[in-house]
């Protein structure tokens, strides 16, 4: 069509096929159209004798038409300039862009040459990679959406691992290939043209393998499916993922704590058995330093002190350390080594259950030597405790014989003699007490008994027997006035603690008041109460008021006798009747005793409801 141009040219410019300007007024026009068909050649054409051949054409055109137009002898004088000369015009444009289209073909080729040169290499390298690979093009309608991906080529790999050859699966739909391989588990429409993330994994179950693909689009309709064999990779990591846990269950079965910590002071990892103790999981962990995770200053320094020692000198550090967690305060002692040349591992054992232990092992040792001291104390003590009011009384007897002696010296006599009698039997008695304690050979017997009758009794035996030398008086605090009130204990055990606690009261109450009583407690509990107004018991004082075979030191203390065993002897019984022996005193003032015990089957008390 392009060759034709001289043809239109002819029947519109110069033939008398039609009317026109003369051919001398058109011939510019016959340029301008060769021109444009030279360029419109360069766009359809490689060959350059097509372009050198309509070049020829379009001299020979444009000279005709000046010929016929009887200017072609007469050019140089009627175009001036030359410039303006239509021949010169033709050449100025056709031999610079000849050169430039010509240069352009070379560079063209060039580069075609060289990407197909990088196609044939991508190819073998794509047909022999160890990688299975699928080249798939997407068929798109007349919107331009992908109406169906098909397989256009498979490497050698695809073939013999995936068992299907090139000529089976080619043109195919890539949906249907992909499901007959791996059996639905792969959709590859959602893999190519859905999923953002390019990579994925997936088992083959029916190939018992694992697969990453990698999704690469080069092209609009061009899409690569690379398939990795990971199974071997996956077996690894279940082998190391198992091997971690077998070695982490081993861990855990050792009662410590280990830490994994880099030269810088900073966990890198960890093992705790017992994680309810701190209540830490692995983010609050690791990646965290030793400055805060809870140390103090000075010991978080002497822990990165000794991480840099066993990084230098290869040596093994001890610390022993308390840490305060949610669930209390604990001790531990804490082992570091040299794990490798940035790190460190560190052996935490919980030390508190030993050195607890240990505190208290050597508090019942000190608490056993000084028992035994005062045990000893006591027995040395004993025998002249009893030797001396049993002289009392075998020297009273005798001088009761004398005749001669009036009777109120008799009387005074018999009253050193009872009041004697009375102690050396208290004395024994607490002995026994004391015994069947330390046997654990008291048996409680629970019945019916009334709280104002046992109250009673203990009134009547101390209140005639009041030494004269005192000016002294018992008084009794009765909150229920029934005769029937009472309720379910040892009644024993209750009149032999509170017959202890008022003996010690009138003991140490030179004059004054000694009180005993009761009160209800919220219709639960008794609560039985002796006071006095005697001599009071020093406040650094009362953490021994309970030991046994201790008295303590006062003037009522030098000037008896007596074994240190009583208020002991009391609070072990309250204790076994559900209650506990509590006191209250100041010095000089008095003192009070006071313990609750369970309203158990209580009857007589009314309790008033508002």
């Amino acid at each position: 069509m392009i060759f034709l141009i001289p043809v239109f040219l002819y029947g519109y410019y110069i033939s008398e096929f039609s009317s026109h300007l003369p051919p001398s007024q058109t011939v510019h026009f016959s340029a301008w159209w060769m021109i444009a068909g030279l360029i419109y050649l360069y766009f359809f054409t490689k060959e350059d004798t097509k372009v050198i051949l309509f070049s020829i054409l379009s001299l020979l055109t444009i000279g005709g038409h000046l010929y016929l137009g009887d200017q072609l002898r007469d050019s140089f004088s009627i175009y001036e300039p030359f410039l303006i000369h239509p021949l010169f015009i033709f050449l100025a444009v056709f031999l610079p862009t000849f050169y430039l289209w010509k240069r352009q073909n070379t560079e063209n080729e060039k580069l075609v040459e060289a990407i197909q040169n990088q196609n044939a290499s991508l190819n073998r390298v794509l047909q022999n990679s160890a990688f299975m690979i699928s080249r798939i093009i997407a068929e798109r309608d007349e919107d331009g959406n992908i109406v169906k991906l098909i397989v256009d080529k498979v490497n050698n790999a695809f073939e013999s691992t995936f068992k299907r050859n090139l000529y089976e699966i080619q043109g195919q739909e890539a949906d249907y290939v992909f499901n007959l391989i791996f059996k639905g588990k792969l959709d590859v429409n959602k893999t190519l043209l859905f999923n953002r993330r390019k990579t994925t994994e997936f088992h083959a179950s029916n190939m018992d393998k694992w697969f990453k693909t990698h999704a690469i689009n080069p092209g609009y309709n061009l899409y690569y499916l690379i398939f990795e064999d990971i199974t071997t990779i996956k077996q690894k990591i279940a082998e190391l993922e198992a091997n971690k846990r077998r070695y982490k269950v081993l861990l855990e079965a050792i009662p410590d704590i280990f830490f994994v910590i880099d030269k810088d002071g900073i966990y890198e990892d960890f093992v705790i058995k017992e994680s309810d103790l701190f209540k830490m999981e692995d983010a609050n962990i690791i990646g965290s330093s030793i400055f805060n995770a809870g140390f103090p200053d000075k010991m978080a320094n002497k822990i990165y002190s000794c991480i840099q020692s066993c990084l230098k000198t290869n040596s093994i550090e001890t610390i022993e350390y308390s840490l305060n967690t949610p669930n209390g305060t604990f001790l531990f002692e804490m082992r570091l080594a040299k794990l490798n040349a940035n790190s460190v591992i560190s052996v935490a054992r919980d030390i508190t259950k030993r050195k607890t232990a240990e505190f208290g092992l050597e508090k019942a040792l000190k608490r056993a030597e000084e028992s035994d001291r005062l045990k000893s104390a006591f027995l040395a003590n004993l025998s002249h405790e009893i030797r001396t009011p049993m002289n009392i009384i075998t020297n009273f007897t005798r001088m009761l014989v004398d005749a001669d002696m009036n009777q109120f010296e008799r009387v005074e006599i018999t009253d050193a003699i009872t009041e004697n009698g009375k102690q050396l039997i208290n004395m024994i008695d607490n002995t026994i007490h004391l015994s069947k304690i330390e046997t654990e050979n008291i048996e409680v017997k629970h019945q019916f008994g009334k709280v104002n009758s046992i109250i009673r009794d203990i009134y009547n035996a101390y209140s005639p027997n009041l030494p004269d030398s005192k000016d002294l008086r018992i008084q009794l605090k009765l909150e229920v006035m029934n005769p029937e009130f009472g309720f379910s204990t040892d009644i024993d055990l209750l009149k032999e603690a509170l017959t202890i606690i008022v003996d010690n009261a009138v003991k140490y109450t030179p004059a004054g008041v000694v009180t005993i009583g009761y009160e209800m407690v919220r219709n639960e509990y008794v609560k039985f109460i002796v006071t006095d107004t005697g001599i009071g018991i020093p406040k650094d004082e009362f953490e021994n008021i309970f030991s046994r075979f201790y008295r303590i030191p006062n003037t009522i203390n030098q000037s008896t006798s007596g074994s240190g065993i009583g208020l002991s002897i009391a609070q072990h019984y309250i204790a076994l009747l559900g209650g506990e022996l509590q006191f209250d005193s100041k010095l000089d003032k008095g003192s009070e005793f006071w313990f609750a015990l369970p309203f158990t089957e209580g009857k007589g008390y009314m309790a008033v409801v508002k």
